[in-house]
């Protein structure tokens, strides 16, 4: 073999040893809270969702949607519509924790710092009997409509007793 057919196997073989290093990784066990999610670089959370299932906007759309709208006076009181809007969707289930208790348990999470574009769901407890949901920008913070203006807030502490977990969003409609 000529010395570019050897270079170039062996750069071959050097982007194939690459790509089987990368694939044998896995991402580590539930961060504490107020750690960085830890999803793979490029995985995000849309790669959480169950086979066939998308939203018409994508995760991070969703999140760049709803900082958008960040001190905009609008859907006060009705925290799944904006996040029905922030991924796309014309509507959804009829209250925010269903989207939790009619979706699949194995899409559920409960411990970690909620990666960003995952939705935060909180019981039935609080919002009048419809729980409440956000979406995470992943580093402890969720974009959410509680008040008249959507407004950047802490997870921690917003009704804790109530809080579900975190999970991909899907809206299983």
């Amino acid at each position: 073999m000529c010395r570019c057919a050897v270079r170039i196997f062996g750069g071959l073989i050097g982007l194939f040893a690459i790509a089987c290093a990368a694939a044998t990784l896995q991402p580590t066990s539930s961060p504490a809270v107020g750690a960085e999610s830890v999803l793979l670089p490029g995985s995000g959370v849309d790669s959480m969702l169950p086979d066939g299932y998308h939203n018409p906007r994508s995760a991070e759309a969703a999140v760049q949607w709803a900082l958008s709208q960040v001190g905009v006076n609008r859907d006060s009181g009705f925290c799944l519509r904006f996040v029905d809007l922030a991924f796309g969707r014309g509507s959804g289930p009829a209250s925010a924790h269903q989207v939790w208790t009619e979706s699949d348990p194995s899409l559920h999470h409960t411990a970690g710092t909620p990666p960003r574009g995952s939705v935060v769901v909180w019981s039935s407890a609080i919002g009048g009997g419809h729980g409440h949901i956000a979406v995470s920008l992943g580093d402890g913070r969720m974009v959410s409509t509680t008040s008249s203006q959507v407004s950047i807030l802490s997870i921690a502490g917003f009704a804790d007793s109530a809080y579900l977990g975190w999970m991909p969003p899907y809206f299983y409609v």
